[in-house]
């Protein structure tokens, strides 16, 4: 039996997908394209039907997590079919995973959007595999993230300059940006960018596997972008924001307990590592200081990400209209975006105690509902003895890890829950 999770990352991809918030509706097809791409169409409207992906090309390499010799990274090029643009923007877009899992796969749907808006949309490849958190282990966990994203960025400007153009990109207008672990990295590739910004207790560690760029490929080309998007991602330290900085834009929930919204300590799977770093809320504050042109998209709620699940086209929305003012060279202007959600997350959602867990947990919700725990596969691991608002579940049979508690029916439910090492 599969978790019937609703909407964006497990569901099936919208074949008309229509976004009513930040979008234009539209009905074009890729033939009435205007002579210029900054023509109030393109990047913002769904002017392409279907994508072109080019898959595994090899873009770098470097030492794994664990273990010896090396690992090629690989990633994945969508195009928009039938598109006869040259010069076209990149959108880089890294996957989430707290640097210990994940794949490039997992966020196809948000790189075929983009495609199908013109972009061409770049999946690529970071080191992940399992370390002990703690904050020297998940600093050099980010750092690894950085490193191979900013290979990626070289290896096009190298594909632009010494290749023939093959992906008919232009190198003056790259955004990177990513989902969770994938969007931290995007933040330090744009503003960890000077040697002396370096943490102290990481300076040796760094020197000595490349410093701000890097040894996973193509040295010598510029890892330059001209903005940054994060859904739900975090820096180390706000002060690396600077006047001159590029622009960028972040989603992120209120309650998050994975990355957090403000700053305070960093937890890997539930484990705190005694690292403190400062999430959307006040990334955004230091960009406003310091004059950084900047867009943030506060949710409430106490999810990771969730809103791509339950606001997926405003959501995505944002960052595409943020997108489309960088590459056409236009200021944005958005400051703070207001949802129109707030009331309806407000009411919704379940009390869960203790999370993390080692075991037994509670679960208190607002309605009764049938609820289901599954874990990151989609698998159900348990559901409830039919509708209840109070549900104690004991997981201490399962794997450690973090399982996804939904509502099935009724009120809606989706929630996270950290199961420790027991």
């Amino acid at each position: 039996m599969r978790c019937r999770i609703p909407g964006y990352l497990t569901g099936p991809r919208p074949s008309n997908v229509r976004v009513h918030l930040f979008l234009l509706a539209s009905a074009c097809s890729s033939l009435l394209m205007a002579q210029s791409d900054c023509d109030g169409q393109r990047y913002l409207t769904y002017l392409f039907d279907s994508v072109e992906v080019t898959t595994g090309v090899a873009f770098g390499s470097n030492t794994p997590v664990s273990g010896g010799g090396s690992q090629t990274l690989y990633m994945d090029i969508y195009e928009p079919a039938g598109d006869a643009l040259t010069g076209r923007p990149v959108v880089l877009v890294a996957f989430g995973g707290s640097f210990i899992a994940g794949q490039r796969g997992d966020v196809a749907e948000l790189c075929e959007r983009f495609a199908r808006l013109g972009y061409v949309a770049v999946a690529p490849d970071y080191r992940v595999g399992f370390f002990f958190p703690n904050a020297n282990t998940t600093q050099l966990a980010v750092v690894r993230c950085m490193h191979d994203l900013r290979a990626a960025v070289r290896f096009l400007y190298k594909t632009a300059e010494v290749d023939g153009d093959p992906y008919r990109i232009d190198t003056d207008r790259i955004i990177v940006g990513g989902v969770s672990a994938g969007g931290i990295g995007a933040i330090h590739v744009a503003y960890l960018d000077q040697s002396s910004e370096i943490p102290e207790t990481l300076y040796d560690d760094t020197l000595t596997i490349g410093g701000i760029e890097g040894n996973s490929g193509w040295p010598g080309y510029s890892s330059e972008v001209i903005g940054c998007w994060s859904m739900s991602g975090a820096i180390g330290d706000t002060s690396w924001v600077d006047v001159g900085d590029v622009p960028c834009i972040s989603l992120h929930e209120v309650g998050d307990g994975v990355v957090p919204y403000g700053t305070q300590e960093v937890s890997v799977l539930g484990i705190p590592t005694g690292l403190v770093a400062s999430g959307s809320s006040d990334l955004h504050l230091r960009m406003d200081n310091v004059g950084v042109p900047n867009c943030f998209v506060s949710y409430p709620g106490n999810e990771h990400v969730g809103y791509l699940n339950y606001d997926t086209e405003n959501a995505f929305g944002a960052v595409a209209r943020f997108c489309a003012d960088i590459v056409c060279d236009a200021e944005p202007s958005c400051g703070q975006l207001s949802t129109d959600i707030v009331e309806m997350q407000a009411q919704q959602g379940a009390l869960i105690g203790p999370n993390p867990t080692t075991g037994r947990v509670t679960v208190q919700v607002q309605e009764p509902t049938v609820l289901e725990l599954c874990d990151l596969t989609g698998r159900v691991v348990h559901t409830s003895p039919g509708r209840v608002r109070s549900w104690e579940v004991d997981l201490s049979a399962e794997s450690p890890g973090v399982y996804l508690l939904l509502s099935v029916g009724g009120t809606t439910v989706r929630e996270r829950i950290v199961l420790a090492a027991h």
